[in-house]
């Protein structure tokens, strides 16, 4: 009788065990869309899922011309970048800018179409820049975050951080349309 008492206790313990490890990974993990962060530096190439990365830098200013001059109460960031496809053509789910206190921007809606990313093919590098409009005072400091798919809540994910060097110019920003660039050019 006493050999399954602790028979019994041990089975519950380790069920008990198990339910906690289970509830600890879906809890930090799973049901949070983790994803791996691959590190890039502006002016070289990175790889994040089937994506290359070139980004040039990034400027801002507080007026864009976009057909008509726009101002901003904040700042417009315009970055300039570059990627390619490792093998079908497509357009990365999102990029954003997370500033020092993790808080992100999107692209702005309401703005010419040269303000959204494009589709890139298998080798086929096209650069064009993004349009984002942030506060004033998180232009130092910005990270520009390239995902290539949405962080799903049951498949990880990686995504491709690149801090930015943002210069300040006075004139108006404007955007340009992603051009093909010849083979070895970025």
């Amino acid at each position: 009788m006493r050999r399954r008492t602790w028979a019994a206790a041990a089975m519950l313990v380790a069920a008990i065990a198990v339910g906690a490890g289970a509830n600890a990974i879906d809890a930090n993990f799973i049901a949070t869309g983790w994803h791996t962060v691959e590190r890039g530096e502006e002016g070289a190439d990175s790889t994040v899922g089937n994506f290359r990365v070139h980004v040039h830098g990034a400027r801002t200013s507080d007026q864009l011309d976009d057909r008509d001059l726009v101002t901003s109460p904040g700042a417009f960031v315009v970055v300039d970048l570059s990627y390619a496809t490792t093998d079908a053509w497509g357009a990365p789910e999102e990029v954003v800018l997370i500033d020092g206190d993790g808080r992100e921007f999107v692209e702005p809606s309401g703005f010419s179409s040269d303000a959204r990313v494009w589709d890139a093919g298998p080798d086929i590098w096209l650069r064009g820049t993004l349009l984002f409009e942030v506060p004033e005072d998180t232009v130092d400091g910005l990270t520009l975050e390239f995902r290539p798919e949405s962080p799903h809540t049951e498949r990880p994910a990686a995504v491709l951080q690149v801090p930015l060097t943002v210069s300040t110019v006075s004139e108006p920003l404007t955007l340009e349309t992603a051009t093909v660039l010849a083979e070895g050019e970025r």
